[in-house]
């Protein structure tokens, strides 16, 4: 089984196994729009899991953290990946739905992993 404390560094691992065979299949088997906007969509959710986790770890670790602190620091990253995602759209350098895929990376290896971990019998 996955150790619980470890699980956010093997989803981040995977997801770089994962993003980097899906932008080189993109670029070679379809077009450089498909490669980029894989790699666009991925490198974004990745970056934004990272953040996320972070600071998730530090409200967690200060009990004395205010929720308008953590509503704030949300809403930041999440206009900043906002502004991010109208730049590469209005670029039109990428596709829309290989953008799209790229954002499912992380999704993609949480899923997996939910379901190692629901058909995995033990030891």
């Amino acid at each position: 089984m996955i150790d619980d404390e470890r699980l956010p560094a093997y989803i981040l691992v995977a997801s770089l196994l994962l993003l980097i065979p899906a932008t080189l299949t993109g670029y070679l088997a379809y077009s450089q729009s498909v490669g980029n906007g894989i790699l666009a969509g991925g490198a974004l959710a990745i970056i934004n899991f990272i953040w996320q986790r972070r600071t998730l770890t530090r409200i967690l670790g200060q009990q004395s953290s205010s929720a308008g602190n953590a509503v704030i620091r949300y809403l930041f990253r999440l206009s900043l990946t906002g502004l991010v995602l109208y730049f590469v759209l209005t670029s039109e350098r990428v596709s829309v739905f290989a953008l799209l895929a790229g954002l499912s990376i992380i999704v993609t290896v949480i899923a997996l992993f939910a379901l190692y971990a629901a058909f995995y019998k033990g030891d």
